[in-house]
């Protein structure tokens, strides 16, 4: 018996180091529980596409309700208005009854009707004077489609409700209102199945009805997604109704088809077993020892035997491809870091230029010489800024705000320079604050403004905009200054492109590479300009926040 069970458990040790039962119990895991979580989110799936179309029509639902409170405060302020700012209007008022009345009465009913026409406000009028049994009413549809002076008088003797109320009239829904205002009635109504009906046609659903009413409505069964929205103003609710089946359409099929695809999943995994078990122990031998090669540092082996399935073909040629795409690598990076030291190279002989710094130390001395001892600071204040931006920055990409410092220490340098002949402004979006961009890119342009555009006794506007929108960077700097002609745009532009280096024009050459280098060919320098209205430089990228936050969090 003890020899029995001694046997018996090593059986079980041995079927647990063996492959084959790993393999079963790899496909069970893999297989019980994407199956399962594929029905769940297919379920998922399914409640969010209904959600998204309930707030779909809820949005536009919205939109109408918004409109007809617009065009109910309109109606209220047409009606007051004619009733309390018109002279024919206050002559009714006083319910005399007399010849001035009944003159004022044609006017009025005139005039009332070119003002309604002119606001988008409701259906019908109505005016009615008890004291002398006079009722106006108007009806700007004109298609008559209920006798407003019977709904008026019938409702009166009912009691009105004053406000905004929904009644039902000869069977078409009215939005109206009722007002007393010292011993006058009047109001107004809107056709509520017209709007209704409008709604219906903008819905992109074809099944899905909607209808005003006093109360909110209930959904009748499980197959209808009842919404209802209160107005804002008044006591109504537009109620709406979408067919569950349109809005998911086939997918409802789709998802009993996947739950049949689950079952026969599971009865499928025996036979899994048993192909697995033939074609996956040589071929996994292979790619491990494959992979020890390379590991070791064998850029060079490759899996030259032939695989005895299809997934295993496809898995050796991953593996010689992965393994060709490594050495390419490794080449490439070596190669991409010596541009980058070039392009760091040329980078500085851009940023120093001489005829910045001689510019700056003869307007030093000229300082000196007037014994400007405030000015002088400032000058070797940003100095210190600039150097230290250029020399001490251990990233090749900074934050923005460490760009904008120094452009704004370099205008007011500029403005010792050239007093009152500078006027800048900066606008940004908040985002821009958070970009990483390579060191002096804006602020070799705004130098060239300077150099170029700046004239004494001439003031001239510089602009520097920043925008972030839909995963695109975009910097604009301008100037009013003299501009150039189409001619020399189109010669600079070329120049730029085609990396033709010369001593005027290396800003250009260099900040495409460096936005290139770091962005991708995506990124560019758009550069218009007009004789005597200035220039603009455009630099757009692309660039994601979330992404590259992330990437320097890591560093």
């Amino acid at each position: 018996m003890k020899q029995k069970i001694k046997k018996a458990g090593h059986i079980a040790f041995h079927l647990m180091q063996s492959i084959s039962t790993k393999v079963v119990l790899i496909i069970l895991i893999l297989v019980l529980p994407l199956n399962i979580l594929a029905i769940v989110l297919s379920h998922a799936a399914i409640e969010a596409m209904t959600e998204q179309a309930a707030l779909s029509v809820t949005s536009v639902m919205e939109n109408y309700n918004t409109e007809l409170l617009h065009r109910m405060e309109d109606t209220g302020y047409l009606l007051w208005n004619m009733k309390n700012e018109d002279t024919d209007g206050t002559i009714l008022a006083g319910q005399k009854g007399d010849e001035q009345y009944l003159g004022a009465r044609i006017r009025f009913y005139h005039k009332f009707l070119n003002n309604m026409r002119m606001v988008d406000g409701a259906d019908g009028y109505f005016f009615h004077m008890p004291e002398v049994e006079d009722t106006l009413v108007w009806d700007i549809t004109g298609a008559g489609k209920i006798n407003g002076e019977d709904f008026v008088l019938s409702e009166m003797e009912k009691g009105i409700n004053s406000g905004w109320n929904v009644y039902l009239v000869d069977g078409r829904p009215l939005l109206c209102m009722f007002v007393k205002l010292r011993e006058i009635i009047y109001g107004g109504w809107i056709y509520l199945d017209d709007v209704a009906e409008q709604l219906s046609e903008d819905v992109q659903y074809k099944q899905a009805s909607f209808s005003y009413a006093a109360d909110a409505a209930a959904p009748p069964d499980k197959d209808v997604i009842a919404i209802s929205l209160p107005l804002k103003k008044g006591k109504a609710f537009l109620n709406g109704s979408l067919s569950r089946s349109e809005i998911l359409g086939g997918i409802s099929v789709f998802y009993m088809v996947l739950r049949a695809g689950t079952f026969i999943a599971l009865l499928l995994i025996p036979v899994l077993y048993l192909v697995i078990s033939n074609l996956l122990l040589n071929p996994l031998r292979l790619v491990n020892q494959a992979h020890k090669r390379l590991q070791e540092g064998d850029l060079d082996y490759r899996i030259q035997e032939k695989a005895n399935s299809i997934e295993y073909s496809y898995s050796f040629l991953s593996f010689n491809q992965m393994a060709d795409q490594i050495k390419t690598l490794k080449i490439e990076n070596y190669e991409k870091e010596l541009d980058r030291q070039k392009m760091e190279l040329k980078n500085l002989q851009l940023q120093i230029h001489p005829h910045f710094l001689l510019n700056t130390f003869n307007l030093v001395y000229t300082l000196a010489q007037r014994k400007e001892t405030g000015a002088i600071q400032d000058i070797v204040i940003y100095l210190s800024e600039y150097f230290r931006y250029i020399f001490r920055s251990g990233k090749s990409l900074e934050l923005f705000p460490k760009e904008q410092k120094l452009i704004e220490g370099y205008i007011r340098m500029a403005e010792v320079r050239y007093p009152d002949s500078i006027e800048v402004r900066y606008e940004y979006d908040p985002e821009i604050s958070f970009v990483r961009v390579p060191p002096l890119l804006l602020h070799n342009f705004v130098e060239n403004i300077v150099k170029y555009a700046v004239k004494q006794g001439q003031i001239t506007h510089i602009s520097l905009l920043g925008q972030y929108i839909d995963g695109i960077v975009t910097f604009m700097i301008m100037d009013d200054g003299a501009g150039m002609s189409e001619e020399e745009v189109k010669n600079l532009d070329k120049r730029m492109r085609n990396g033709n280096i010369d001593g005027e024009h290396i800003g250009f050459v260099n900040s495409l590479k460096r936005l290139r280098y770091f962005y991708g060919e995506t990124a560019d320098i758009l550069i218009s300009a007009d004789v005597g209205m200035g220039t603009c430089v455009t630099i757009q990228f692309p660039y994601d926040l979330e992404v590259q936050d992330a990437a320097f969090d890591g560093e």
